[in-house]
């Protein structure tokens, strides 16, 4: 391995020589991880709690749901948690119990409602009769005024949408642990917060996590007349394992949508790597630099017709780590699914480069710091032993696991032009996070990248176990983020701006509950 200057110095670390995993010790049984697996995620449970009863107290999720996966082979429930703005059920009442207008009315368009009174309807009915039908009249008319007001400024169908994903190593943790993350994107976007409770490694191995992960972005998109959301206004967050998965799922779903399937090429079929790079081009500079490149890197081309051809019913191969059966680089039959334009990712301190090993990582943290900040051995082995299974079969740079040395073409097509990034000081992670900005705002792939290390503190800093009191900070980079946000969707009407403690603005109501201080 080069000297750590001279990796510094360099694009992209040196990797591994070989793109397989290889565990640093004998693999454990699939049942002693599980044990293993369960004891740490009760452990934790109890961390959030303690950070959860720090004041102020974080929000509870307003409801919930569960969907049934459709990508991933293996079959399974997603549960999502839903954190909403204070007017969403009203709302919601008022669309629902909208005035039924008829169909060569638009929904905006002004509606009034003549009032004929007969010359001899008094006579008929008498003065008092008479003044109780004007009376009921000017109030249903004043009734409907009060209608068309609240249409022409209704939220309803135009909330934005943030999709959150938990870290936790792909291995522990729960949707609600980013509940003040969550509480503050509903406050200052007045959007709806849906976080995604994705299937864990070691009962769910990858790509299992990644897929469901593309498969709530498609029921999010299907379902959002439902919701109330702004399918033009769909962004994706993440912490650690969970900003992993803010690249990851994007590439995933773009997969998806293209009929493209990715499967690890068996030694007899890597010849087929010459024909790959014949059709597609040739490796850019970033992808040359890996030791040995799989063919799961291929990038789905619109215009050039596969070579391969599809896969039929009756194959025999085996599908890869949860995979749908199909060749490398295959296109197959898909379902019809819509073009689905996700307009930000927010990741928050991102692994992005698994053909790094976890030693190769840590040497990047200067000796001084790296004992008191690390991630220790105890759960990167059980992170990377649980998800990353069967090992034989998981190619580490395939970009559903690496997104940081995933082909620049997919890149280009998949990732939305503006992402939020934040990564650590003391963090080993931080290497890779800033290679990969620098390849992201780099020539072909020019993306926005609003980019900021925090400084003096280590990974997951803002989940700090302390009852006391919010880990100092943290509210000030979560107000920064959702300002970038705002600025990306596009501020409503009547927002405005006004000063907090943290030297951030804020868009919240005044005197609302703010949940990270």
């Amino acid at each position: 391995m080069a000297p750590h200057d001279d990796r510094k110095m360099s694009f992209l670390p040196t990797r591994r020589k070989s793109m397989h995993f290889a565990p640093s010790k004998n693999i454990r049984p699939r049942w002693i991880l599980h044990l293993q697996a369960q004891m740490w995620r009760f452990l934790m449970s109890i961390g959030m709690l303690l950070h959860r009863l720090a004041p102020p107290h974080p929000p509870k999720p307003n409801f919930s749901r569960s969907i049934p996966s459709t990508i991933s082979a293996k079959p399974g429930m997603i549960p999502l948690q839903f954190y909403v703005p204070p007017d969403y059920e009203t709302q919601k009442s008022l669309w629902e119990h909208r005035p039924k207008l008829r169909d060569q009315m638009k929904y905006r368009d002004e509606v009034s409602v003549p009032v004929v009174i007969e010359e001899d309807e008094e006579a008929e009915t008498g003065p008092k009769e008479s003044m109780g039908r004007r009376v009921s009249m000017t109030l249903d008319r004043a009734g409907q005024s009060l209608r068309r007001r609240s249409m022409n400024v209704r939220r309803w169908g135009h909330y934005p949408v943030i999709i959150n994903f938990h870290g936790g190593g792909f291995t522990l943790g729960h949707a609600t642990d980013d509940a003040r993350w969550c509480g503050t994107v509903v406050d200052e976007l007045n959007a709806v917060v849906i976080s995604v409770d994705y299937r864990l490694a070691p009962e769910c191995p990858f790509p299992t996590a990644v897929e469901d992960g593309a498969d709530v972005v498609l029921w999010v998109h299907e379902h959002a007349d439902e919701l109330g959301i702004d399918r033009e206004k769909i962004a994706i967050s993440g912490f650690s394992s969970g900003a992993n998965m803010a690249f990851t799922v994007p590439l995933r779903l773009y997969d998806e949508q293209s009929g493209f399937r990715r499967q690890e090429a068996s030694p007899e079929e890597s010849r087929a790597k010459v024909v790959e790079n014949t059709v597609h081009g040739s490796p850019s500079t970033v992808d040359s630099a890996r030791a040995s490149s799989s063919s799961s890197t291929a990038v789905p081309s619109s215009d050039i017709e596969m070579v391969r051809p599809l896969a039929s019913e009756d194959s025999d191969a085996p599908p890869l780590s949860g995979a749908r059966p199909g060749k490398v680089g295959t296109k197959v039959a898909t379902r019809d699914i819509p073009d689905i334009h996700i307009r930000c990712i927010v990741p928050w301190y991102p692994s992005l480069d698994y053909t790094l090993t976890r030693e190769e990582r840590r040497e990047t943290l200067p000796s001084e710091v790296r004992k008191d900040h690390e991630l220790p051995a105890i759960f990167t082995d059980l992170f990377d032993q649980s998800y990353l299974h069967p090992p034989k079969n998981i190619s580490l740079d395939s970009p559903y696991l690496s997104p940081g040395v995933a082909p620049t073409e997919l890149l280009r097509l998949a990732l939305p032009q503006d992402i939020i990034m934040h990564t650590c000081e003391y963090d080993m992670l931080l290497e890779e996070g800033e290679a990969f900005r620098q390849r992201l705002i780099s020539p072909p792939l020019n993306k926005t990248v609003h980019y900021k290390m925090v400084e003096g503190v280590p990974h997951g800093w803002d989940k700090a176990p302390n009852p006391l009191k919010p880990t100092p900070g943290v509210r000030e980079h979560y107000l920064r983020a959702c300002k970038e946000m705002r600025l990306i969707f596009g501020a409503e009407n009547g927002v405005r701006e006004h000063p907090t403690e943290t030297g951030q603005p804020s868009a919240a109501r005044k005197g609302s509950i703010q949940v990270v201080r």
